[in-house]
């Protein structure tokens, strides 16, 4: 009540999810928001931040699963980052030479660390270099320089750059020339044939993620990149971007013609649709993809989740099958090709190193398209859900609840510098997906560089321009309302023991968890939550004044009731983080008992019970206070 209270740490989301095609989508109890301390989150004495010290406008990050470490590149240096259980984090630097050579201005000539990557024993380090790119090896605290290597670093860190290291084969979107390399393409750098995209199978393509798929056979291993490109149909009603992925054969050894021989000979793309026709919302312009393979190992279950944005920059999600996107590859004739394929049909992998013939080259060269298009899982072809909010980057844990049910749970970066973890649950045809959380990471808020996921130790490690953090996947504490504020969460690792929220990784025994159920509040002992504190305040008459109660939750209806009467009633979607009262001019049947309460279906919460009280002596003093003003302002006129 009142001014707002210094030190909130919730700060609710402005929007819910919007889920669309779903069955029996489940309200959320729980914070909508929440800032991560920098105590560790789990109770263990610890820091979770550490910061670079100074500004670094473009960071890139290594994190090997299963370590404690992470490995951040910046202006010139590398920096190590420890996170041991139970102590604080720690921090060392590692410069890295650079060549002074000739650039354009002063930001241009700093080296900045574009690539890290584990080889061997030791850290492949690439960088900008003074628009010199070059690389160097890191091993045991020792830098040795790897001299200039075009195409593993861009010129500006600007640049749009993917490397792919896979054995000793590297594959790179970088172009070698400065000046005359304008065209982007997709190439193999290092291995047995150095070979590169066509230069119009693209149009100013924009790389987002690439990935190597191993098939049944060797052979048919295929390399799969996303990338989102200019449209080609100029309608003026058309969208400007279209998003994409792509197939490469890995055995693919060039053609048989000299116009063949140097170019990738498997080259197919498809486009990616994210819509839903229900609502006619259309998402176009993919921004992240995340690869969640199979538990068992087959490799077409593997998912691809996809971040896509519109024009007014809301989000969607959607989510693909490795076996849809081969099939469609395998199977879909070209666009706007009208005779019979050749064969091997374009895109087809040829056992024992076989050139591609020129005829089905120069037909894939021709028609790079394929006319059937990738579409979302399950049989409404939906996405998962979409939102309000601009999503930029996206990881995905796979976990298990206390009760063996199988959870996906998605963490999904903002423009404003937070993460929503967003849960998925259920079969694809029936899934729910629901917003349980904003995380703050940083101590400093600010945008989001570089995010990577450890399933096996639960965490995310993310850097912005002025810290690295390390978040726990399994944030329970945050929950208030006792055992219902915990159930009503339905946050998978989180369950009821011993009087407290806490992970079901960290407890001893089996807890009190219930996610999927409609009202999991009456698992709880006790069947009814706990009643709010009662708060008093004196006021006097005809004063102004305003009632304020926190909105927790984004899918409950939040009321003020006095006495009897709902005098203000705020619903799911309130554009405010707060429910206000406003009173005007106090008068004497307002005061009384207020109680702001919460309902969710059948579960209704006191969140806030305040009393207002007569102020007898705030009104004889605001009495006497007029009737002093009104005997100076006499004794003026007088004079």
């Amino acid at each position: 009540a009142g001014p707002c209270p210094s030190g909130a740490t919730r700060v609710p989301l402005s929007q819910p999810l919007e889920l669309v095609g779903r069955v029996g989508v489940l309200p959320v109890q729980g914070p909508a928001s929440m800032f991560l301390p920098i105590a560790s989150p789990s109770g263990r004495a610890g820091q979770d931040w550490v910061d670079f010290g100074l500004a670094e406008p473009h960071t890139v990050l290594f994190h090997e699963p299963g370590s404690s470490s992470v490995w951040v590149g910046g202006r010139g240096k590398v920096y190590f980052f420890d996170f041991p259980e139970g102590k604080n984090a720690s921090m060392r630097t590692v410069n890295i030479g650079s060549t002074k050579g000739s650039c354009l201005d002063k930001r241009d000539c700093e080296n900045y660390i574009t690539l890290l990557e584990r080889k061997g024993e030791g850290l492949h380090i690439c960088g900008t270099n003074a628009r010199r790119p070059s690389c160097w090896s890191l091993v045991n605290g020792t830098v040795e320089s790897l001299g200039e290597k075009r195409g593993y670093a861009p010129f500006s860190p600007d640049e749009n750059s993917l490397v792919l290291f896979d054995g000793d084969e590297v594959y790179s979107t970088i172009r070698k020339q400065e000046f005359n390399g304008k065209i982007p393409r997709f190439r193999r750098i290092q291995g047995e044939i150095e070979l590169y995209t066509s230069d119009t199978v693209m149009q100013n393509p924009q790389f987002i993620k690439a990935t190597i798929v191993h098939q049944d056979q060797a052979y048919d291993d295929k390399i799969y990149y996303f990338f989102r490109e200019d449209n080609p149909d100029k309608n003026p009603e058309a969208p400007l971007n279209v998003s994409r992925v792509a197939q490469l054969c890995r055995g693919d050894q060039g053609g048989e013609s000299s116009l063949s021989v140097s170019k990738w000979n498997t080259f197919l793309k498809a486009m990616l649709v994210c819509s839903d026709v229900t609502t006619n919302k259309n998402f176009n312009r993919l921004q992240d993809v995340f690869l969640l393979p199979d538990p068992n190992g087959q490799w077409r279950d593997t998912r691809v989740y996809g971040v896509f944005s519109n024009p007014w920059n809301y989000s969607a999600v959607c989510v693909y099958s490795l076996g849809d996107i081969d099939k469609v590859f395998r199977t879909s004739s070209l666009k706007g090709y009208h005779s019979s394929l050749p064969n091997p049909r374009p895109g087809k992998c040829l056992p024992d190193r076989q050139p591609i013939p020129t005829e089905t080259f120069q037909v894939a060269d021709s028609h790079p398209e394929v006319a059937q298009r990738v579409e979302p899982m399950g049989p409404l072809k939906t996405p998962l859900f979409h939102s309000k909010y601009h999503y930029q980057k996206v990881v995905v844990h796979r976990m298990q609840a206390s009760h063996g049910e199988t959870f996906h749970v998605l963490y999904l970066t903002t423009d404003r510098g937070t993460i929503h973890k967003v849960v998925e649950s259920g079969e694809r045809e029936r899934s729910l997906a629901f917003n349980i959380m904003e995380i703050q990471p940083f101590h400093h808020p600010a945008a989001i560089q570089a995010m990577s996921l450890d399933a096996e130790r639960r965490k995310l490690y993310v850097s912005s321009q002025w810290e690295v953090s390390q978040v726990p996947l399994d944030l329970c504490e945050v929950y208030g309302g006792g055992c219902h504020g915990c159930l009503m969460a339905r946050d998978p690792y989180c369950g009821w023991d011993q009087g407290r929220c806490v992970s079901i990784y960290s407890s001893q025994g089996p807890v009190l968890q219930s996610i999927n159920p409609a009202e999991p509040h009456k698992e709880c002992p006790n069947p009814k939550p706990d009643r709010a504190p009662l708060q008093k305040v004196s006021l006097a008459r005809n004063s102004r004044y305003y009632l304020s109660c926190p909105m927790e939750s984004r899918h409950a209806t939040y009321s003020w009731r006095h006495e009897e009467n709902v005098e203000q009633s705020c619903e799911p979607g309130h554009q405010s983080p707060n429910c206000i009262l406003f009173i005007e001019n106090l008068t004497a049947r307002q005061y009384g008992h207020y109680h702001c309460e919460a309902q969710e279906g059948s579960y209704l919460r006191e969140a806030q019970h305040w009393e207002l009280l007569p102020d007898d002596g705030a009104m004889a003093e605001h009495l006497l206070g007029r009737a002093r003003a009104l005997a100076a302002s006499l004794w003026l006129g007088a004079l």
